[in-house]
């Protein structure tokens, strides 16, 4: 399957593990820093990298913002940085996806008012970890061992399209245990204030357009669901949409 391109801005531990990970799920992908040491370092486990100077509008022109690339993560150690950058690449691709990494709350507001789509806040993911571990150790145990623990496995969010055949469905008509494999985690319902609804829950949902499905699975299936979401009818068993293919 097609996709497009993702330019990752900083080299560090963080940077070099989303691009890995990317990398693994057959991403076009390009590592982006000011730094040629830790860039030579990358570039010798396989990955494509570029020295660039960030601040320099032109040199992030040349990257193909906005025109191949369709996703950026800005993954600089500095919150300063990183509200810079986004500045600079929502200026030049308005309608561009950007990932940022944020190291406190303050920051974390400041990316969203520059026009970040997603904020990383790596100790409120670790907070949450650790209060996993404490209230429901079995059930995280099992957690990370079959989703953190085996890189063939993922976790997407799919948005709902206008008139694709997930367009007013309801959570309990989907049966991507069956279809595809997969586990459904639940919604985010646009509707109601980006609330997330829990599939095990009591509400049926039915989904609308912008909606985002979260589900997790093999990989493969994974990409073959996020495919088959675009189809005007229900696909078939075995993933083929009957027509509205893009």
């Amino acid at each position: 399957m097609k996709r497009c391109r993702v330019v990752i801005f900083g080299c560090n531990r963080v940077s070099l593990e989303v691009a890995r990970n990317l990398r693994e799920r057959d991403w076009d992908l390009l590592l982006v820093s000011a730094d040629p040491d830790c860039l030579k370092s990358a570039e010798a486990e396989g990955l494509a990298v570029r020295e660039i100077d960030y601040t320099n509008d032109e040199e992030l022109k040349a990257l193909g913002l906005g025109d191949d690339v369709g996703v950026v993560f800005t993954l600089f150690e500095k919150d300063s940085r990183n509200v810079f950058l986004v500045i600079s690449i929502r200026y030049l691709a308005p309608d561009i996806r950007i990932i940022s990494l944020c190291q406190s709350e303050h920051s974390e507001s400041k990316l969203r008012a520059a026009g970040v789509n997603k904020v990383i806040d790596p100790y409120k993911i670790s907070g949450q970890r650790i209060h996993n571990m404490i209230k429901r150790p079995l059930v995280t145990e099992v957690i990370e061992r079959t989703i953190f623990g085996d890189r063939r496995l993922g976790v997407m969010e799919l948005e709902v399209e206008k008139g694709s055949f997930l367009d007013g469905r309801s959570l309990g008509e989907l049966n991507l245990s069956i279809h595809y494999n997969l586990v459904l985690l639940g919604v985010v319902d646009r509707e109601s204030g980006n609330e997330f609804i829990f599939a095990t829950g009591n509400v049926d949902h039915r989904l609308g357009p912008e909606d985002v499905l979260v589900v997790i699975g093999p990989t493969r299936e994974i990409e073959r669901f996020e495919q088959d979401s675009r189809a005007k009818k229900t696909p078939s068993a075995g993933g083929e949409g009957e027509e509205g293919r893009p």
